[in-house]
């Protein structure tokens, strides 16, 4: 049968498109054509777009010429499309499947195909929290606006409450920040098992969460709600088999008796939570608080704030800590960053609780607080012989002030033991900094003089990866979230490979944050970066501390008994196979007995769910592999490029099923380990 008779439905119409979106070929009306209408005189409803990157061939001949007169059928139904350099479709067509092929004429940038696909992925998260899939804070402001209708139109109360954490940062220090990653999972679980199922619970960062409780005729219903939430929030937590225990601060407004839009309502409740803190310390049962208008003079107002922390940077309450940056080259300390803390009423306050409530006024005294202090300190460290380098935080505020290097620069020369070159400032914002033609100045001045100019958090945000040549930057730094999320989902490794290639194709110094297990040193210790950082080296030090630590500490080997570690070894066999399928090459095959995966899966046979399963998806990957080998040397171009693009699904089914397997061992573990004693009394 020849394609230009196939038939099929005749409300259905297929075209195809190149990489230029040019259409070359359409199924209209159960017929083929190589040239049609325009696609405008489509209806879409009844459109199947398949983009086809590169000039297409099929079937082992070219486009268009032999199109009509060759044809391979395939039993199976169902679409599979790569996104890596090849596109692989078996496309159903009535009872008939035709299958096509398509190459690009060279191989696209593997990194920038990856980056591109977490784009898409980020913006399909942009509303939702990626730790606990809540609304954020753009989605919250989705429903907010809506339940404010529903509540006018239903004349019912509308409950809008800021609820705090107050004993998580003792959790997160004790623990690390994988475990309190997975209390603020479970607790995000418990509060929307505890609301109703109209009401909204969100998480704006950290450990706030916001609830909307709506449609509530009295305040007999919300006591209802309220005493489930605290019931199923006082519920003991399993922590790396400790029982801890977790207080929380809700404050609360109602609408309409207090009457604004959710920006509004969100400050007040925002201000009552902070007098919940306050009752919650001198009373029992004060862990809620209803706001009402005098509730500022007992609340932690942005003004009041502000005032606190002008007070408190004149005092001293202000101070820095400093954690330590692991040079790979040599396993020793070579730098340290600058971190603020603030000492309130006896707790210590990190930025993130405080920073976004400053003004410009604030944030301005605490940068030349930071600078005058992180230098002066690091000055005595190297009279002492440390030769260390300071990273210190800015903000777009601060480069967009003019004089910001001139500042840096007379700072700089009240140290004359301090070279420029030890000065490493961390950029936040970029998208930000790129607008403002005085930030880039200042930064090329400095940058021109010896100061190190870091991109920090690269890979949180789309335009960090997009414009990131636009910077005169000497190194990146890798968002922490990418290392830790790697204990759950090892087959995210790929992105953080590609970011490290993305660092070493602009020739920049490769910082990659959030390193807190042993795991994570093992496996990074395999790829080309330049410095660690995380809670598996230290935690910040006070300044007293540092001297003895940079003298005494080598970084260890890591635990090579890792996922991570064996799979970045699989992924680099994987990934020359199929370069070698692309450009034709040679490659040196790695046989299934002698794959780290291999020796990894059976040592945790045992502890592994469904790992028979995981085996021979493993071996299907590496017998792929060598018929590519065995392919290649024949020379047929259609097999190959068949045999490669079943070797990208396998590898995704596998990693896919790896990640699922390496988390629920890791929560049998964590449910098998025994309670602390007394935990049951």
């Amino acid at each position: 049968m020849s394609l230009d008779t196939l038939t099929i439905p005749p409300n259905y119409n297929l075209f195809l498109q190149d990489a230029q979106h040019v259409p070359f070929a359409f199924f209209r009306q159960g017929k083929l054509s190589l040239s049609g209408p325009s696609l405008q005189s489509f209806p879409p409803d009844n459109q199947v777009r398949v983009p086809v990157p590169g000039y297409p061939w099929a079937i082992g001949a070219e486009w268009p010429t032999s199109l009509v007169t060759r044809a391979w059928w395939h039993e199976e139904k169902r679409l599979l499309l790569n996104n890596i350099g090849i596109v692989l479709g078996l496309l159903g067509i009535g009872v008939f499947t035709l299958f096509l092929l398509a190459r690009e004429m060279r191989l696209r940038n593997r990194q920038e195909e990856i980056l591109i696909d977490e784009r898409d992925r980020q913006k399909k998260r942009a509303i939702h929290d990626a730790l606990t899939g809540l609304p954020n804070r753009d989605g919250l402001r989705l429903v907010f606006d809506q339940a404010l209708a529903r509540s006018d139109r239903q004349e019912q109360l509308l409950a809008v409450g800021f609820l705090d954490l107050d004993d998580f940062k003792p959790v997160n220090d004790t623990y690390g920040h994988a475990a309190g990653d997975d209390l603020l999972q479970e607790m995000a679980r418990r509060l929307q098992n505890a609301v109703r199922r109209t009401d909204t619970v969100a998480r704006l960062g950290g450990d706030e969460f916001i609830l909307l409780l709506e449609g509530l005729r009295s305040m007999d219903e919300l006591d209802l709600v309220l005493a489930r939430l605290q019931a199923t929030i006082t519920q003991p937590f399993y922590i790396q088999g400790e029982v801890v225990s977790i207080r929380a601060s809700l404050g609360l407004t109602l609408y309409p008796f207090d009457e604004g839009d959710a920006d509004l309502l969100l400050r007040h409740a925002d201000q009552a939570m902070y007098a919940a803190k306050i009752r919650s310390g001198r009373e029992s049962g004060g862990w809620v608080q209803l706001y009402h208008p005098d509730i500022g003079s007992v609340s932690m107002g942005d003004e009041m704030l502000r005032r606190d922390f002008l007070r408190a940077l004149a005092s001293g309450a202000v101070t820095l800590r400093y954690q330590p940056l692991v040079a790979m080259a040599t396993d020793r300390v070579a730098g340290l960053e600058a971190l603020t803390r603030w000492n309130r009423e006896g707790r210590e306050v990190s930025p993130d609780k405080f920073l976004s409530a400053l003004g410009v006024r604030e944030r301005q005294a605490l940068g030349r607080f930071v600078l005058q202090t992180g230098l002066r300190q690091l000055a005595q460290w190297r009279e002492a012989g440390l030769d260390l380098f300071l990273s210190i935080n800015v903000t777009p505020e601060e480069l967009d002030q003019p004089g910001f290097a001139d500042t840096i620069f007379s700072i700089l020369a009240a140290y004359p033991s301090v070279p420029p070159k030890s000065l490493v400032l961390e950029v936040l914002e970029i998208g930000e900094i790129l607008e403002q033609e005085a930030a880039l100045e200042h930064l090329q001045r400095l940058r021109g003089a010896g100061v190190k100019i870091a991109l920090d958090d690269v890979g949180s945000t789309y335009a960090s990866l997009l414009r990131l040549k636009n910077l005169p930057i000497d190194e990146i730094k890798i968002d922490q979230g990418f290392i830790r999320e790697l204990s759950n989902k090892p087959q995210d490794l790929v992105f953080v490979e590609s970011l490290v290639n993305l660092g070493l194709g602009m020739d920049v110094l490769i910082t990659v944050e959030g390193v807190e297990t042993e795991a994570h040193i093992a496996f990074l210790r395999e790829m080309k970066v330049d410095y660690l950082q995380g809670y598996a080296i230290a935690r910040p030090l006070e300044a007293e501390a540092v001297a003895d630590f940079v003298r005494t500490f080598v970084l260890g080997a890591g635990d090579a008994d890792t996922p991570l570690l064996a799979l970045y070894q699989h992924l680099g066999w994987e990934r020359a196979a199929a370069e070698s399928a692309m450009n034709h090459e040679g490659y040196e095959h790695t046989e299934l007995t002698d794959c780290p995966i291999t020796t990894w899966l059976h040592a945790h046979a045992s502890e592994l769910p469904e790992v028979e399963t995981l085996l021979a998806e493993h071996e299907t990957v590496h017998i792929l592999g060598r018929e590519i080998l065995q392919v290649r040397q024949k020379g047929t171009r259609d097999e190959l490029h068949r045999l490669l693009g079943q070797l990208h699904v396998h590898s995704h089914l596998f990693q896919e099923g790896l990640g699922r397997a390496v988390k629920a061992m890791r929560e049998n573990a964590e449910a098998k380990a025994p309670p602390p004693e007394g935990a049951n009394q």
